[in-house]
């Protein structure tokens, strides 16, 4: 009788399977960074921002969320987001000195950021063609030369594909897909 046990790590713990943020694919990534500079567009109740923070213990993360309630994407009254809001803030009080909240809509947010400064940004806001648009438009000049633009949901939802898959075309980029549905390029 063997005394060893076979699982898939990437997919299953024990017969559960592993929870994967959104920005997952970003992970190996960032944990090669020398003190990298995050901005997060969407940080909802931070299971990414946390994420991001922990792959780097040098990162730090800047994220933009009114949590305001609004109607997603798909339809969902999201409502309540007072309460994801002080949850949220108590769940990042650890990362005091690492990270900051702008809680603002992502349109106004980017006036207060300094273009040439990140070294990531990760939008994963309004999942809408329109936001995205203005987000990539926003946004692209704020992340430094050599810099991941990247976003969530790809494939999921055929608003966000086409506002990525413009932008990138515009910019003359091409996307590239990494784990859990993130969309990046390198500027």
């Amino acid at each position: 009788m063997s005394d060893i046990i076979t699982f898939n790590t990437e997919t299953q713990a024990f017969g559960q399977p592993i929870f994967k943020c959104s920005g997952y694919g970003l992970g190996a990534m960032v944990a090669k960074m020398q003190e990298p500079k995050v901005l997060e567009i969407g940080c909802d109740i931070g299971d990414t921002t946390q994420f991001l923070l922990d792959s780097n213990p040098h990162l730090t993360l800047t994220g933009v969320d009114p949590y305001v309630n609004y109607v997603d994407w798909n339809g969902n009254n999201l409502n309540e987001r007072e309460v994801v809001y002080e949850r949220f803030t108590k769940r990042m009080s650890g990362y005091k000195n690492r990270f900051a909240l702008i809680r603002e809509y992502s349109d106004d947010a980017a006036e207060r950021l300094l273009d040439n400064f990140f070294d990531v940004i990760f939008i994963d806001g309004l999942h809408e063609y329109d936001q995205l648009t203005k987000d990539c438009a926003n946004y692209y000049s704020k992340l430094k030369e050599g810099g991941v633009f990247a976003g969530h949901d790809y494939n999921a939802i055929p608003g966000v594909r086409q506002a990525a898959d413009e932008f990138a075309a515009k910019v003359g980029k091409t996307i590239q897909i990494t784990e859990s549905d993130v969309w990046y390029w390198i500027k």
